[in-house]
């Protein structure tokens, strides 16, 4: 490693010369079109004055890299020439604006000036990014003001509907870019790493990004990106923050909505219950010395209080009673009910909805939740010298939520803060030369609370602790209740957790130019301290097959946990991540440039600070051998390549090529939840069957052999290979065609498994089969759960974008993708999916699992736009003008096919042991994998000549059948297609001059403006614990979606 280390440091010089900035470059030629070498050139950045002087070498080619994102105006002189100024250059993050000039023969002292946006297309790099701009962010209708939902306007950007956001597997959007995994996105701030501890986006509590206030633009590097990028194989996603300018600058403003100006739900036509949200802020910009010292200061507040419809699957009146539905005939039938059950029943609130014929109903109760934040940023910006600048920048984010569970007696307490600091000095050695040093360090706690409940003490499972848990929950699935699944009882982690992230990163960065070479250099480091707090079983927890279970009181699991000086939930985990690369962008020819990169990095083997760290190092050992948890590879090598071509040499074609090697490092969450569950230092049991409910867990209660969780201890990195092939057109000036194949294939990528299986026996025909009483793999446990990287992705999309950028009061930006992704694995948290699992069926057959990813979505098409009402230009009159001037409108559509489901069997009928991952049933001999068209079949329990595709029967049950005992079914993973999403938000907004450079806006938001219902996914589970069809298998009782939402705000800027 030290070598590995030595060897980065002593070649490296820039990590990221345009992670938060640009470049400009060009070729200075006559009118004949020869080259004018030693061409003086000179780059001004008319918003601070910046100014960066350059020479043409003898090909007439300029460059000038780590320019700020601004507006610039260039100049180019040369005796014997007229001097040429182009004015209007805008330059966004990440980008390099190429602009060629032309200087005719004439007096220097002659100026000729044009002004004009440089061309649109991209001919130096090969990567495929889309750019958020400051209009898109400004003037776009945003529902809780929350930036990173802007990043679904990229082409290949998929968002995951049905994942969980919480503080335990991540608050932000989560987002699939081409196929790669949520966690595998590279959050950046002014260069720096924002994810969190689970590697996923920068979200509050509330699962809002604020921000836009602060955020000047952002680009999404959606795939093969330069080798200055690492950390995250699958994208990045870089936002650069305001800075003041020589112009004093601000804003003050407030978002309005309330229950009244909402429509109602679907399944909830009632009136609506109270909501109210108030979302404000100002800003303000300027400078302090002129051309030298400049800041930027923001602050947002959210406040929100919204009454909540909580629907529960509940026991019916009869069920109550004793009394439940014959599968096959429907007539009531007693069963056996025991009074231990009996209070646990009393905490389901009376049905006073839908009753679903099979002892079930639902039950709708209007409760409140509130969410609170504030976020603060300020910057800094100084210009030292004419060699030398530096920036400050600090966020302060702090939130909380309180959210109601299903029965609403319990709620969740999520509460988070972020810190993001970071200070920046850039120093110019030459016109070709300058380095950047950087130092951040980030700071994020997210965490979990409980209660108090208004609860019985005598209703815990343990004396002396609080409620722990009942769930009911499909195996497999950790979301709550729907149609047909019991809601569970207590809160989502019924003990509280902390997850404490302090990230130390330092980058050094150095930038080179040299004939038609443009190096870089650059390293990376990163100082990891995790502080995690969290030992949720210790209340208990009860799960149950089904109603009939709960009314007997015959649980089929108890988990629970010991807390003790040797079993405790406390880890401090420490390592570090060092990269370094390479990078050379080489100008073949004028109009062929070649991008080479190598970059390397790896992370240090992380230890815990007290020593409580084991690893199962292999499956049949008796106890966890104590020490590090694993030893991670350093050999981890990705070489880079892209190709820009302008076949015309005109600037308005081009066509690129790519591809690389990109490491998804493992960090974090990723493993750190399964490697504390190490018996050795936490001290679990998952008892199957447990007796004498629910007291089974009082002193004199033999708990058996304990739970154990550990992680490959040679894991491989994750790896993405990535390609892509692309051709640009610039059909008018700012209007551009973009057209794209898009490619990868992920291996080695982390899955989540339960290895401790029963030991099957091997048919005659191959097969495998389980019998209820066969050992497990490893007797001394009950459960081992491990980290693995084997898992295997594959995706192919075609893309088109219709891009044009802000001009004669319109900007219009159109995508469509059309993509197919597949996997045999999609996490390691199984939370992140409700309707995902993360782990395979058979755990030693992966290729049983190879299926659409639960990130497929097939079809995909975006459109947005801003339009300046154009008649303002023809009125005269000042008073006429203000009445009918400065309107503008502004609009978002998104529609896309559903993502998949996975069908499931609601028990272990396989028998192999694995509670956890979901048995799939056989496919009915004709019948469709995925039966959402015509008429159900009919089966017991199921009508026939049901409406198919519809919220009542989504998909047909009954073109499945149970799997024979013992064996797993022949149902594919992920074959029914959820439902798909078409969605509009729209804005109308009125801006009215109050004095010259003051303004006052006025709009007026409709998310979901023609109110369609956008369906969550349907009861997946088939069959339940009794062998029977579940008779709401493939009803819809939610939305993924809120229905029509109207906000109103008020801004002031200047």
């Amino acid at each position: 490693m030290g070598l590995f280390l030595l060897a980065g440091l002593l070649s490296a010089v820039s990590l990221s010369a345009q992670v938060v900035t640009g470049a400009i470059s060009g070729r200075i030629a006559d009118t004949t079109g020869a080259v004018i070498p030693g061409a003086a050139v000179q780059i001004q950045n008319v918003e601070t004055g910046l100014t960066r002087s350059v020479e043409a070498d003898e090909a007439g080619r300029y460059v000038v890299r780590n320019l700020p994102v601004g507006s610039y105006a260039i100049t180019a002189q040369r005796t014997g020439f007229r001097t040429e100024v182009r004015r209007g250059v805008t330059l966004t993050v990440g980008s390099e604006a190429v602009v060629n000039m032309e200087l005719s023969v004439g007096a220097v002292q002659e100026t000729v000036e044009v002004t004009g946006e440089a061309p649109a297309i991209e001919t130096t790099s090969a990567t495929l990014s889309g750019l958020v701009s400051s209009v898109q962010m400004q003037e776009l209708p945003l529902n809780g003001r929350s930036y990173d939902q802007l990043a679904l306007l990229s082409a290949g950007v998929a968002e995951q509907p049905q994942g969980n956001r919480n503080q335990i597997v991540g608050a932000g959007m989560r987002m699939s870019i081409n196929g790669a995994r949520p966690n595998a996105t590279l959050y950046l701030l002014d260069g720096t790493t924002v994810n969190d501890y689970t590697s996923n986006g920068p979200g509050s509590s509330s699962g809002q990004s604020l921000g836009v206030g602060a955020i000047r633009e952002f680009r999404v590097l959606a795939h093969s990106f330069s080798a200055e990028y690492g950390r995250n194989g699958g994208a990045v996603i870089s936002a650069v923050t305001q800075s003041g300018t020589n112009s004093y600058h601000g804003s003050l403003y407030e978002f309005f909505r309330n229950n009244v100006l909402d429509a109602r739900d679907f399944f909830n036509p009632d009136e609506l219950p109270p909501f109210r949200r108030n979302q404000f802020g100002a800003s303000l910009g300027g400078r302090l010395v002129r051309d030298r010292v400049f800041f930027f200061a923001n602050y947002e507040a959210l406040r929100q209080r919204r009454g909540v419809t909580v629907i529960a699957t509940v026991p019916d009146l009869n069920a109550r009673r004793g009394l439940v539905p014959d599968p096959v005939t429907r007539e009531l039938r007693p069963v056996t009910l025991n009074p231990a059950s009996v209070p646990y029943l009393n905490l389901y609130p009376l049905p006073n909805g839908r009753n679903f014929g099979i002892g079930t109903a639902e039950s709708l109760a209007d409760v409140s939740s509130a969410d609170t934040e504030n976020y603060a940023m300020e910057r800094m910006d100084f210009q030292l010298s004419e060699k030398d600048s530096l920036y400050w920048r600090y966020v302060f984010n702090p939130s909380d939520s309180i959210g109601p569970r299903s029965l609403p007696v319990f709620f969740d307490k999520e509460l988070k803060t972020n810190h993001y600091a970071v200070v920046s000095e850039t120093h110019i050695f030459s016109a070709t030369a300058l380095n950047e040093f950087r130092f951040a360090f980030n700071r994020t706690v997210p965490a979990t609370g409980t209660g108090p409940f208004d609860l019985d003490p005598s209703l815990s499972f343990i004396p002396g602790q609080g409620f722990g848990q009942i769930t009911f929950t499909q195996i497999g699935s950790d979301s709550g209740a729907n149609a047909g699944t019991l809601a569970e009882m207590g809160t989502r982690r019924p003990a509280p957790q902390i997850f404490l992230l302090n990230l130390f990163q330092a980058t050094d960065t150095f930038s080179y130019v040299k004939g038609a070479h443009s190096w870089k250099w650059g390293f990376d480091l990163e100082r990891n301290q995790t502080n995690t707090s969290q030992l949720a079983a210790r209340r208990g927890t009860y799960r149950f097959g089904s109603l009939l279970d709960l009314l007997a009181g015959r649980p089929n699991l108890v988990q629970f946990a010991l807390s003790s000086a040797t079993s405790t939930g406390e880890r401090g985990w420490r390592n570090i991540l060092f990269g370094w690369f390479v990078q050379d962008d080489i100008r073949v020819r004028p109009n062929l440039t070649l991008n080479l990169g190598f970059r390397h990095e790896f992370i240090t083997t992380p230890y815990e600070v007290n020593g409580r760290s084991a690893s199962l190092r292999n499956l049949s050992d008796p106890l966890g051998t104590v020490g590090p948890p694993f030893e991670p590879s350093q050999a981890n090598f990705a070489p880079r390549v892209g190709l820009a071509w302008d076949p015309t040499g005109s600037g308005k074609t081009s066509v690129r090529l790519g591809a690389g090697v990109f490491h998804n490092q493992l960090l974090g969450r990723v493993w750190g939840n399964t490697t504390e569950s190490a018996s050795n230092f936490k001290t679990t049991f998952s008892v199957t069957n447990p007796p004498n409910f629910p007291r089974a867990l009082e002193s004199g209660f033999t708990p058996g052999v304990q739970n154990t969780g550990t992680i490959q201890f040679h894991p491989n990195t994750p790896t993405i290979i990535q390609y892509n092939a692309e051709v640009q057109r610039e059909l008018i000036p700012t209007l551009r065609l973009r057209l794209g194949y898009v490619g990868s294939h992920g291996y080695n990528l982390e899955r989540h498994s339960h290895q401790n299986i029963r030991v099957a026996q091997i048919l005659p025909d191959g097969s495998q089969f389980f019998l209820a009483n066969a050992p497990r793999v490893n007797p001394r446990f009950a459960d081992i759960e491990q980290i693995l990287t084997d898992s295997r992705t594959n995706y192919n999309g075609l893309q088109m974008v219709l891009d044009k950028a802000f001009s004669h009061g319109l900007q219009l930006q159109a995508n469509y993708t059309w993509s197919k992704n597949m996997s045999d694995s999609d996490t390691t948290i199984g939370a992140e999916l409700t309707n995902g699992i993360r782990g395979a069926l058979d755990v030693y057959d992966l290729d049983r699992d190879y299926s659409l990813s639960s990130y497929d979505q097939r079809n995909s098409f975006v459109l947005n736009s801003v339009y300046k009402m154009p008649w303002e230009k023809r009125l005269n009159s000042r008073f006429i003008k203000a009445g009918l001037g400065g309107w503008q409108i502004n609009g978002v559509l998104r529609t896309g096919s559903g993502v998949p489901i996975n069908a499931r069997v609601g028990f272990n009928n396989s028998r192999n042991g694995d509670n956890n991952i979901p048995d799939r049933p056989n496919l009915v001999a004709g019948a469709s994998n995925n039966p959402n068209q015509g008429t159900s079949r009919g089966c017991p329990g199921i009508p026939a000549g049901e409406q198919l595709g519809t919220p009542d029967r989504y998909f047909d049950p009954c073109s499945f059948a149970l799997n024979p005992a013992g064996t797993f079914g022949n149902v594919g993973r992920n074959t029914l297609i959820g439902p798909g999403l078409f969605n509009v938000d729209f804005g109308i907004v009125k801006n009215t001059a109050i004095v010259e450079r003051m303004n006052l806006e006025f709009r007026a938001e409709f998310f979901n403006l023609i109110n369609h219902s956008h369906f969550a996914a349907p009861n997946n589970s088939i069959f339940s614990s009794d062998r029977t069809y579940t008779g709401s298998a493939g009803r819809i009782s939610a939305t993924a979606s809120n229905a029509r939402e109207i906000q109103f705000g008020l801004k002031l800027t200047f």
